[in-house]
């Protein structure tokens, strides 16, 4: 797939180098011909061709990358996964900036029920090329053919939000009166990250690398190569996934009565809806790159999950159904830790089945 547009300046900068390695390529031939004529060293017009030569099959390959790489990662910090948003997020943004080929209107139509899922970058489809393969897309659909008509399905998910953000955006929704009748927060365990500073200090590691040379930040395979070498030093030189897990059995799950904290944020969300008529649910969607492996998250799903019996909150955990399949490939690559079509795919008919079966029931007589 031809990924172009290029940047203009990175177009015009490539243009000016062609222009040199060619010259440099006939200066050297040209040396070389001369110390041929005139008995001179040929090793050193030998040399010069050969780092010459390095240099094209470099150029070549940076340029192929630019033009043909269409992939994202995980942290979404290279040059190819950013333009990656740009193509296929960024372009699907409906009125309100989310990716969504339906506008959020204010209101449905007569006797409609809007149904809105809130979360990161899990729910908006990272990594995801096609809408129509993510799990509330297929779920919408599922709903049009259960209950063709009634229902309206919108993606209200933003990559980077976490549970206080979250709630702001749905709190806003209800201030402007929008019609929701349903709103499903897709919990991802990263989302204790706004009340947790020391995993946001550890992420600041990789968020904070950006490399001054220009030929590491303004290329594509570059780039991208010496991200890789920052994120290798990163999974060995930090136990974030540890810190995320401790955050839950602390204060940034607890709180204070000074400081309230990530439970007191669900709770608020929750009696948002309820103060507004709207049906609230959960789901927990965990971490597919650890399926199979010790679940130091156990313990976090049983807070999340039970947090959601007291208050009465229709929940479901997804890490039981997602471990059925884990020799599976549920990850959008080797360097994006999102969740693929196929874990999509799982995901909804879960939902449909454990979270949503009363939507399309048949009435009681």
């Amino acid at each position: 797939m031809f990924v172009l547009p290029l940047p203009f300046t990175y177009l015009g900068a490539m243009a000016i180098w062609l222009v040199v390695l060619l010259g440099l390529f006939y200066a050297l031939l040209r040396f070389r011909q001369i110390c041929r004529t005139q008995g001179r060293r040929m090793w050193l017009a030998n040399s010069g061709l050969s780092i010459a030569m390095l240099l094209a099959a470099v150029t070549a390959g940076e340029l192929g990358f630019a033009c043909f790489a269409d992939f994202s990662d995980t942290f979404n910090i290279t040059n190819v996964s950013k333009r990656w948003l740009v193509l296929h997020i960024d372009s699907e943004w409906n009125n309100v900036q989310v990716r969504d080929r339906n506008p959020l209107n204010k209101f449905v139509g007569p006797g409609q029920k809007r149904i809105i899922f809130v979360g990161d970058s899990f729910t908006a489809g990272h990594g995801i090329k096609n809408i129509d393969n993510r799990f509330t897309d297929r779920i919408a659909a599922w709903l049009e053919e259960k209950a063709p008509g009634k229902y309206v399905v919108s993606n209200y998910a933003e990559p980077g939000l976490e549970a206080s953000m979250i709630e702001g955006k749905i709190k806003a929704l209800f201030k402007e009166h929008y019609d929701v009748n349903m709103v499903v927060y897709v919990y991802n365990l990263n989302d204790i990250e706004g009340y947790a500073p020391k995993t946001i200090e550890q992420l600041q590691q990789i968020n904070t690398a950006e490399p001054q040379n220009f030929l590491l930040r303004d290329t594509y395979l570059l780039n991208w190569l010496y991200f890789r070498y920052v994120q290798f030093k990163f999974a060995k030189g930090t136990d974030y996934f540890k810190s995320l897990a401790s955050a839950y059995d602390g204060e940034p799950w607890k709180g204070t009565p000074e400081k309230p904290a990530l439970r007191a944020k669900l709770t608020q969300l929750r009696r948002e809806c309820a103060e507004n008529n709207v049906d609230f649910r959960m789901v927990i969607f965990p971490f597919v790159q650890s399926l199979g492996k010790d679940d130091i998250f156990r313990d976090a799903r049983a807070k999340i999950v039970g947090f959601c019996k007291a208050e009465k909150v229709p929940v479901l955990d997804l890490q039981p159904v997602l471990n059925e399949h884990t020799g599976e490939k549920l990850e959008v690559s080797r360097f994006d830790a999102h969740p693929n079509e196929r874990a999509h795919a799982i995901a909804a008919e879960a939902i449909e089945k454990d979270l949503f079966s009363d939507l399309v029931a048949p009435p009681h007589p």
